[in-house]
C-alpha cells in the first residue's frame, strides 16, 4: 500500500493527480476548503480515500491535515502541494491583505506542511514531495505582482528544503506549469485580459509574447509528471524547478 497527500483535490491538476495515483493499492488524504466537492471525489475513486476539508490560509493548524496518519497508523510515500490562490491586480491598486493572502496560500502553508512532513510521525524514508509552482514566478507579468511574488517564494522554499530534507532521503521538487485547461486558468486568462488592456503602449505586445504554441496544457499531462517525481524513477531527481511551458516565450 502507498500513502499519498493531496492538497487542492478537488479540481484542476490537483484533482487530475488524485485520480492518476488512486487504485486498490493506495491510500490518498484529499484536502480541499469544499466538503461537498471531497465527498464526490472520494465515491467516484478506488482504494481509500481520507477526505480533509481544509482552508490553507489557516496556516496555525495545519498539523491537523496529517490527522489521518496519527488515526489510521501509516506513513505517507509522497505529498503533492497543488493548493494556490491568485488574484491579478496592477501595483497601483494592490493591498496588503492581498498580498499576504496570497503569501500564506501559495508558500507559508507549504513551508509549515513541510516542517510537519518532515518528522517521522508523518512520513517515510526515501518519500517525495512535489509543488506546483508556476511559470508566472519568471515571467513576472502586467498585474500579477502578489502572484508571481508568492510562486517565486515557494520556488525559494522548495530548494531550501530538498538541501534539508536529505539525510532522510526526502526528495522535494517543484513544477511550473504555463497555460493549463483548468477554470483557474481561464478565469485568470480573462482577467489579465482586461488588466493587460488597460496599457495604453504594451497591450499587443503582451499579448503576442504570452501565446503558447502548443496550446494549453491538459490538466492529465501535468499530473503524469508530477506522478513521475513521486515515484522511485525520479529518485536521484531533488531540488529541481522544472518548466513545462507548451513553448511559452518566458524570457528566462
Amino acid at each position: 500500500m502507498r500513502y499519498y497527500l493531496v492538497t487542492g483535490a478537488t479540481s484542476g491538476i490537483g484533482e487530475a493527480c488524485v485520480k492518476k495515483l488512486a487504485n486498490d493499492d493506495t491510500c490518498i488524504i484529499i484536502v480541499g476548503r469544499n466538503q461537498d466537492k471531497l465527498s464526490a471525489l472520494k465515491e467516484n475513486l478506488p482504494g481509500i480515500i481520507e477526505p480533509v476539508p481544509y482552508d490553507l490560509d489557516n496556516i496555525q493548524d495545519i498539523e491537523k491535515i496529517f490527522a489521518p496518519c496519527k488515526e489510521k497508523q501509516f506513513k505517507l510515500n509522497g505529498m503533492i502541494y497543488c493548493a494556490g490562490a491568485d488574484e491579478l491586480r496592477p501595483i497601483k491598486s494592490i493591498n496588503t491583505e492581498t498580498m499576504q493572502s496570497l503569501m500564506r496560500i501559495n508558500c507559508f502553508s507549504f513551508v509549515r506542511m513541510c516542517k510537519y512532513f518532515y518528522s517521522k510521525r508523518y512520513s517515510a524514508d526515501g518519500s517525495s514531495i512535489v509543488a506546483v509552482s508556476s511559470l508566472s514566478s519568471r515571467m513576472c507579468d502586467v498585474g500579477m505582482v502578489s502572484y508571481s511574488m508568492s510562486k517565486a517564494a515557494l520556488n525559494a522554499a522548495v530548494k531550501t528544503a530538498a538541501k534539508e530534507f536529505t539525510n532522510r532521503r526526502i526528495r522535494v521538487n517543484a513544477i511550473l506549469p504555463g497555460g493549463v485547461s483548468s477554470r483557474m486558468s481561464s478565469e485568470k486568462g480573462e482577467l489579465l485580459s482586461d488588466v493587460v488592456s488597460t496599457s495604453s503602449t504594451t497591450s499587443k505586445n503582451t499579448h503576442s509574447e504570452n501565446k503558447q504554441p502548443f496550446g494549453l496544457i491538459p490538466c492529465d499531462d501535468m499530473a503524469r509528471i508530477i506522478c513521475y517525481l513521486l515515484g522511485d524513477e525520479a529518485k536521484y531527481m531533488t531540488g529541481e524547478i522544472i518548466s513545462v511551458s507548451g513553448g511559452l516565450n518566458h524570457n528566462l
